[in-house]
């Protein structure tokens, strides 16, 4: 059991595993009803040019490091 932890936190870290990167988009922004602001709303509110792919999408990591800080 430890091996499949420790392989998968090792494809996590060398970049390989991108699940963790995927954020869930506010069912509300999805209909236009989101009365908040996508810096206040804990769901994600995508540009139109974003493919949203089962109610998610693929944040950057970079982008999550930026508003974690």
């Amino acid at each position: 059991m430890a091996n499949v932890v420790n392989m998968n936190m090792n494809s996590l870290f060398n970049g390989k595993d991108s699940r963790w990167l995927q954020l869930e988009v506010c069912r509300e922004f999805q209909r236009n009803k989101c009365s908040r602001q996508d810096t206040e709303c804990k769901f994600a509110h995508p540009p139109a040019n974003v493919e949203v792919q089962n109610g998610k999408v693929t944040a950057c990591y970079d982008s999550i490091k930026v508003s974690i800080n």
